[in-house]
């Protein structure tokens, strides 16, 4: 009777912790599968841009229709490192909740100043106050994902190589 007891409850935490890890690894493969889909674009965007001083020459701002503030900077910046250096002209818009975060941005990036900027060396005309997210957090997830699901797979190994060897 001792023997059985302790045979179903060996089986029943084999079982258990089998499917424990083979849910921690499917999910951890998830994570890392995500942060690839994730890491890829997120790179490509990030080296697609460069920074550059823009000089605000005018700024508008209105009210949007669904209570929401609408600010339109237009800037010029000069690229040096284009096969012909030029000047550029181009506007940069964002959009805001409340008059007072729009004042506020505004306060900060007041016409006739320079600010850092940061344009797509691809199409130039397209810049952007802000500088693009960095892929460094989705790397950190793929790896640590991937890590769990090699991890997984070294443990269901050994799982499998000494249930079978008994």
């Amino acid at each position: 009777m001792a023997s059985r007891i302790l045979t179903f409850v060996s089986c029943t935490l084999y079982f258990f912790l089998l499917l424990n890890f083979t849910i921690i690894g499917f999910a951890s493969f998830i994570l890392g599968s995500v942060g690839i889909g994730l890491f890829i674009p997120t790179l490509l965007n990030y080296e697609s841009y460069q920074n550059n001083t823009c000089f605000i020459v005018d700024l508008e701002y209105d009210r949007c229709q669904d209570s929401c503030y609408y600010v339109i900077w237009s800037v010029e910046y000069y690229i040096l490192n284009s096969p012909s250096s030029q000047y550029t002209f181009s506007t940069i818009s964002q959009t805001f909740s409340t008059l007072n975060e729009a004042e506020k941005t505004v306060s900060v990036y007041s016409d006739r100043s320079n600010h850092t900027c940061y344009y797509d060396i691809k199409q130039i005309v397209r810049v952007q106050w802000n500088q693009p997210s960095s892929p460094e957090p989705y790397l950190i997830m793929m790896i640590v994902g991937f890590s769990l699901t090699g991890i997984y797979l070294i443990f269901i190994g050994i799982f499998y190589f000494y249930r079978n060897k008994n």
